[in-house]
């Protein structure tokens, strides 16, 4: 039951683990050091399913390594970590550490592209009193408002992604605007007035 009905945007992370290793062509046989990658992509949706904002954050364990190179393509690099600039170039984006590595770099590269690739597709719909109602016309209303969440596999996207990804679906909700909640599957979280619900799938 709902005193008020406060629509939130569904932040969407993909937890993709991934090993980066550097060899270099050279006769001579190097220590076998190199850094390593982790990624996770981080999606935006709108009330209903749209995209609105994209980005891949980057974990490099450095292994004492003076530069990195990242061979992603994105529309824009932040970096996370230092004020290390970013040297983007048409092969990817370097970063070179010249007062020193840290243990541990990060990035966030902003990209919409991975979206279309992911082994799912996202609808959300809703219901005030078991009417369906248009997500803007939410706010102030009282009544039980269920949302609902369809993801359906996306057949185009690549078998890697399909076997590989997991995915984190969210929404936030404020304790004083409710009456109570309802989310079957879900871990929720109470932090401080906020109640977190969080949907893991496979």
């Amino acid at each position: 039951m709902k005193r008020k009905a406060h629509t939130k945007l569904l932040p969407l992370s993909l937890a993709l683990v991934l090993g980066a290793t550097c060899v270099p062509w050279a006769a001579a046989v190097g220590d076998g050091v190199a850094p390593s990658c982790d990624e996770a992509y981080y999606a935006t949706l709108d009330y209903y399913g749209n995209l609105q904002e994209g980005s891949v954050v980057k974990s490099y364990a450095l292994h004492g390594a003076e530069a990195i190179t990242d061979y992603g393509a994105y529309d824009e690099v932040v970096n996370l970590t230092d004020g290390t600039p970013a040297d983007t170039r048409d092969y990817g984006t370097t970063f070179h550490f010249e007062d020193g590595a840290p243990d541990h770099f990060y990035f966030q590269g902003r990209t919409q592209a991975p979206f279309a690739q992911l082994p799912w597709s996202i609808t959300l719909h809703y219901t005030l009193n078991g009417v369906p109602t248009r997500a803007e016309d939410l706010a102030g209303q009282q009544g039980v408002v269920e949302l609902q969440v369809d993801i359906l596999p996306n057949p185009s996207a690549a078998d890697y992604a399909r076997n590989n990804y997991t995915l984190e679906a969210m929404a936030v909700f404020n304790q004083d605007d409710i009456l109570s909640l309802e989310a079957p599957g879900a871990q929720v979280q109470l932090v401080g007035n906020l109640r977190t619900v969080l949907f893991m799938a496979l």
